[in-house]
């Protein structure tokens, strides 16, 4: 059956995530974006000959078999609550989900169907694609640009969403690394070259069908007083790791409106 998806709001994740489904090896049949950013609307419409923009959210709505809400926090309430909704029709969320009660009743006679979470790397297909509740359609509509994992509730989705404030961190750690590399002699060029290298290598295998859990594959790396076994010594006493669990705490506090 032909499916149109349509965006409200055109943001970077918006791009990113049309996209990916667009650039899958199963499209949607028709994509509709808001025209709130002209440039990035005008971008993707040249780019795939399924995607087209509306004169304005309400055209959206009205062009689409399912909604995804894209819209700043700040301003969903006064976005979302302007729209009017086809019965029945299934709207999926990427509003933070955080004091969004009125979500529900916002978007009636449509149905919320679910809340979801994706990142940039979407755009190339890659990484987990978040959501609740569990949804055969959704997954359907969603696994084409990512890896589609359900959680059961909102604190396991916030749990989840909480992680991706390692990217961040997570870079710096290859920064780090390779500028250690490069004050020891190693070209500048050279050694980013060979830690974005290494670290998008190891990452990839505890992602192949079978692999090991990450600890596990952590201890295999450790031979008997080998450079690895030396390494995470060192990080452990330092309480490296633990610190990562306290400010991934602080994170899910903050997201759960516990802060402070």
């Amino acid at each position: 059956m032909p499916t149109t998806l349509g965006f409200i709001g055109t943001g970077h994740i918006t791009a990113a995530l049309v996209t990916g489904l667009c650039g899958s090896d199963q499209p949607p049949d028709r994509v509709v974006v808001g025209p709130r950013n002209a440039e990035i609307a005008a971008r993707l419409a040249a780019r795939y000959l399924q995607v087209s923009v509306a004169k304005d959210n309400q055209a959206v709505i009205d062009a689409s078999d399912w909604v995804i809400l894209a819209v700043r926090p700040q301003v969903a309430r006064e976005v979302v609550g302007a729209l009017r909704f086809k019965p029945r029709q299934a709207v999926l969320s990427l509003i933070a989900p955080i004091a969004d009660e009125w979500l529900e009743g916002a978007v009636t006679p449509g149905r919320l169907v679910a809340r979801f979470l994706v990142m940039p790397p979407v755009e190339f297909r890659l990484g987990a694609i978040v959501y609740y509740p569990r949804n055969p359609e959704v997954e359907r509509l969603l696994a084409p640009a990512g890896t589609a994992l359900a959680v059961k509730d909102k604190h396991e989705f916030l749990t989840t969403w909480s992680i991706t404030a390692l990217i961040a961190p997570y870079f710096n750690f290859i920064a780090t690394s390779a500028d250690w590399a490069a004050r020891n002699g190693v070209v500048p060029e050279t050694a980013r070259a060979f830690a974005v290298s290494m670290f998008h290598a190891v990452a990839a295998v505890a992602t192949m069908p079978g692999a090991p859990a990450p600890l596990d594959l952590a201890k295999a790396a450790q031979t008997q007083g080998g450079l690895n076994e030396q390494a995470v010594r060192e990080l452990s006493g330092k309480a490296w790791f633990e610190q990562v669990s306290t400010a991934l705490d602080g994170i899910l506090k903050r997201l759960e409106g516990r802060a402070g």
